[in-house]
């Protein structure tokens, strides 16, 4: 009798504490957020006053790219539309009468001001001009589809992940894969290479990776559709079934890339049909 009347006093003691962490965690707030006029979808929290939501959902909504490395994050945007501005009323005011004008006198009687002098040389055309360089950062980018069935054909594999990595990359079949939007390897190695770039194709199946210096890459595309592999190799028993580790949560397709200065690359492709595993 005693211990069940001492387990209901530490009951009643813990529900007061229980509450106090419950109303310290920050709590999903109903704010939306619009930035020059365009929803962003994700979850606003709310807490002390401030609100917060995950870069991830910026970039992702806002149609951009995000990187993680050497201690910072890098977001690119496309271009926004600008916001609708809005005209505020001017106040009225009186306009004075305007005097007659004095009769032009010839030209030969008015000689050339030194202020008209220094405005016709800087409409000349002979005035030099500013001369922007082109930028030396190439573009990457897609569209990723997937085959469901001879009805209904190709169609956009939104969902599916990208990452670009430096120099040559690849994942033996036999080794599960992992990612994050950070870095990529395997169960035993997973932050093996760092990523520069992220990016998740939209609802069409586009992708895109902005603002990438020259050089060797290799760009990982990973399907949301489709798992297994297609391309396996023959052995001494034939060819295998299809079911990889390495494939076993999305097809994976490794495409090397040599960048050049302001080069545009298409990176798209078909992963064709998804295998049941």
């Amino acid at each position: 009798m005693r211990i069940a009347y001492f387990g209901f006093v530490l009951a009643l003691l813990s529900l007061p504490a229980a509450a106090q962490n419950k109303k310290n965690a920050p709590a999903p707030s109903s704010t939306s957020i619009l930035i020059n006029g365009q929803p962003i979808n994700g979850k606003v929290l709310e807490m002390d006053g401030r609100h917060y939501m995950a870069v991830e959902d910026l970039a992702q909504s806002l149609r951009g790219t995000i990187a993680y490395g050497d201690g910072r994050i890098a977001i690119t945007l496309p271009e926004l539309p600008p916001a609708p501005a809005q005209v505020a009323a001017r106040p009225s005011a009186s306009v004075p009468p305007q005097l007659p004008a004095p009769a032009a006198q010839p030209p030969s009687a008015q000689p050339p001001s030194a202020s008209t002098q220094a405005s016709s040389q800087s409409s000349s055309p002979q005035s030099p001009s500013m001369t922007v360089q082109p930028s030396q950062a190439a573009t990457i980018k897609g569209t990723l589809t997937y085959f469901v069935d001879f009805h209904a054909g190709n169609k956009p594999d939104a969902g599916s992940k990208v990452w670009l990595v430096k120099g040559r990359v690849e994942i033996p079949p036999d080794q599960t894969f992992v990612a994050t939007s950070a870095a990529l390897g395997t169960a035993t190695n997973p932050e093996q290479y760092p990523a520069i770039a992220y990016s998740i194709a939209d609802e069409k199946g586009n992708f895109e990776l902005r603002d990438v210096p020259p050089g060797e890459y290799t760009i990982i595309l990973q399907s949301a559709h489709t798992v297994g592999t297609l391309n396996e190799k023959r052995n001494f028993f034939g060819r295998g079934n299809g079911r990889t580790a390495r494939d076993s949560k999305g097809r994976l397709e490794f495409r090397n890339l040599q960048i050049k200065p302001g080069e545009a690359v298409n990176a798209s492709k078909d992963f064709g049909p998804n295998i049941d595993m």
